[in-house]
């Protein structure tokens, strides 16, 4: 008889961590509130008192796990360092000298080696750009972030050779698998998708010791407040919830499809694809809500490399240890042999990948957030993970339907329209900023912060590119390549232009006028920064714009950027916009969060402003 899983922990232990899950999810919702940390110790400290001096109306059993639940927020407010910020995970010096010299030592190509340290270390900065973004719309790079796939192989590894080799004596086997894979852990730096999986796997074990067995709602709760307690920054994070989300799928939806389709069957076939529809039924909604695109070939894609990813991370583990114990004598002689069934492999894993990458990756973007389609997904995924309970769904014409669902939403999706874009769209970033206009895009000074020179989500890419700064010629370059786009304009000054005369490039140069001047015959964007170098070319460009000018509608916005010490440099722009020799042809808008809203208003309804 299959054994029940159950929603909720069983575990009294379970139930003060979920009482801590519960009191950092508040937390999380009003950081930003002051006083709000105080307030809820103040709350949850008058809830004990109460609960305790009052008559008990709850059973003893539910009653004790009440209590011990109060008790864990408040043990968590007053101990927890909740104020921790962000942190970016290195991986440790000594650990990265190991892996780049053994892959030095071995016969693969620097792109492999390049792969095969993303594999290692679980960190997409190790893979190149190009490949990254094809595995990111395949939906396969959670296998090159450190996950539960990377600890559970590496662990179940050195389970299979600890039980080989202490056959009576197991448990020196389960403490050296543990210790070494808390050591792999402390050397990523403890991402926390990879902390997630060692605290399963820890639990799992040690309780497997004492001959218990541990449910998947304890699990997932104990390993939660871990994670709020220690690392409480990373507490629902995208990664937290990507993490949890998936394997939440794969504890509670997964068994449902089981049981719906060939409930005797335990063919891989059927295994491996329920395993994969329940992971990205579960991390729909929150792909679709922070990244507003969904990869749906990566289903299948990852239906078919999965499974290859994990015959292939254990051969990678066994060529580095192999290597590494060699005798450096041996090293030149051997090494070949010793990768080359990882070769083999990496090469098969490559080849598939770009084939089913090149046919079908079915990346879909949308503009907005599509509510409608995270609302329903999170109701199928709830429903799903409730369908032990309900007994209505489980006759034999409702369990056909019901199966197909997941399916049928998914095809829906992919063909789920956007919303209706609107002619004008900002983007803001440090130091530059960006206006797309209809199909051209206007980008507004240097392009060091990332993605600036991509295309909005859910956008079809521009046919036009203006920009300003030779920052943004390499990001440029690549959108051209990527994108077929052949009208691109530098609105460059006279030193900046006379070096890329020197280039054979295929952008338009544009000396005589300055970006966004001409946007429109019926309006002109330019944005100033306050550089005291540009001032005159900036003032020349504004009355030349005012001469210019053809239509009598035609309205001129000047946007001020200026860093946040000449803030209020910029409103005395403002203040003495006639004393500066700018006409009231030109209104001034401080470059802020919201600014995009003055400027539609402005060239709409200019009596609103």
């Amino acid at each position: 008889m299959k054994q029940e899983i159950y929603l909720l922990p069983r575990a009294d232990f379970s139930w003060f961590c979920l009482g801590i899950c519960g009191t950092a999810f508040l937390l999380k919702l009003g950081m930003k509130v002051p006083g709000f940390h105080s307030t809820l110790i103040f709350f949850f400290l008058i809830l004990l008192i109460l609960y305790t001096i009052l008559p008990k109306t709850f059973p003893r059993n539910l009653d004790k796990r009440v209590y011990l639940s109060l008790l864990a927020s408040i043990l968590f407010l007053i101990f927890a360092n909740v104020h921790s910020g962000p942190r970016q995970k290195i991986i440790h010096p000594l650990f990265r000298s190991y892996l780049e010299t053994q892959l030095k030592e071995s016969p693969l190509t620097k792109f492999e080696s390049r792969i095969v340290m993303g594999f290692v270390t679980g960190s997409t900065k190790e893979i190149p750009g190009s490949f990254k973004d094809i595995a990111k719309e395949s939906g396969i790079l959670h296998l090159f972030a450190a996950s539960g796939l990377h600890l559970g192989i590496f662990i179940g590894s050195l389970q299979f050779l600890g039980n080989l080799c202490f056959r009576k004596r197991k448990w020196i086997s389960l403490i050296l698998s543990l210790g070494v894979g808390f050591l792999y852990l402390a050397a990523l730096d403890f991402p926390v998708s990879f902390l997630r999986a060692y605290l399963f796997v820890f639990l799992s074990l040690v309780a497997s010791l004492f001959y218990r067995k541990i449910g998947p709602a304890d699990l997932l709760a104990i390993s939660s407040a871990c994670i709020a307690f220690f690392l409480f920054h990373d507490f629902l994070s995208i990664g937290f919830l990507l993490s949890f989300g998936a394997v939440f799928g794969i504890f509670f939806l997964k068994p449902s499809f089981d049981q719906i389709l060939l409930p005797k069957s335990k063919s891989i076939f059927k295994e491996n694809l329920h395993l994969t529809l329940a992971c990205s039924l579960s991390t729909f909604p929150i792909l679709v809500y922070y990244f507003r695109s969904f990869s749906f070939g990566g289903i299948w894609i990852n239906f078919l490399l999965v499974p290859m990813a994990g015959i292939l991370l254990p051969t990678l583990y066994l060529s580095f240890f192999l290597q590494s114990i060699l005798p450096e004598f041996f090293v030149d002689q051997l090494s070949s042999w010793i990768w080359v069934p990882a070769s083999f492999e990496l090469s098969i894993f490559l080849k598939l990948f770009h084939t089913l990458a090149t046919f079908g990756r079915g990346y879909k973007t949308w503009a907005t957030i599509p509510m409608a389609l995270c609302f329903i997904s999170t109701l199928l995924t709830i429903g799903f993970a409730l369908y032990p309970k309900l007994r209505f769904l489980k006759f034999p014409l409702v369990k056909t339907p019901l199966y197909l669902l997941p399916t049928i939403f998914l095809i829906v999706s992919y063909f789920f329209p956007t919303i209706h874009i609107p002619a004008l769209q900002t983007k803001l970033r440090k130091g530059n900023l960006s206006i797309r206009h209809g199909d051209h895009l206007y980008i507004f000074g240097t392009c060091y912060s990332k993605g600036l020179t991509e295309p909005t989500a859910g956008l079809p890419p521009p046919k036009f590119i203006s920009f300003e700064s030779e920052s943004c010629l390499r990001g440029i370059l690549a959108s051209m390549n990527k994108y077929q786009i052949t009208d691109v304009f530098w609105h460059g000054t006279k030193k900046s232009l006379e070096w890329i005369s020197k280039f054979q490039l295929p952008i338009k140069p544009k000396e005589t006028e300055i970006l966004g001047a001409g946007m429109n015959p019926l309006f002109s964007i330019i944005r100033f920064d306050g550089n005291p170098k540009e001032v005159g070319r900036f003032l020349k460009q504004t009355k030349l714009a005012d001469k210019s000018r053809t239509d009598p509608k035609w309205k001129g916005v000047l946007l001020l950027d200026f860093p946040p010490w000449k803030k209020k440099e910029a409103k005395e722009w403002i203040q003495y916009q006639k004393l500066l020799g700018i006409s009231t042809a030109w209104k001034m808008i401080l470059v802020e969060e919201t600014f995009e809203i003055p400027i539609r208003d402005h060239l709409q309804y200019t009596n609103l402003l």
